[in-house]
């Protein structure tokens, strides 16, 4: 019989730090302020094109 290797026993209390930082995953401020200002490029692009723009709503929403 092959000799079976049984690994100690981990300490629950003693958690590694890297692991504790998981939780939601949120866009960074500077991710959300990129989008925005995308967004405002699209709105001023087809305000100048002709568009009324009051369809903003609609796109924010998409």
């Amino acid at each position: 019989m092959a000799k079976v290797k049984r690994n100690k026993p981990r300490n629950p209390v003693a958690n590694a730090p890297i692991m504790r930082k998981g939780g939601v995953h949120q866009k960074s401020r500077s991710g959300e302020r990129q989008q925005e200002k995308q967004q405002l490029k699209q709105l001023v692009s087809r305000v100048e094109a002709g568009s009324s723009g009051l369809d903003f709503k609609q796109s924010i929403a998409a």
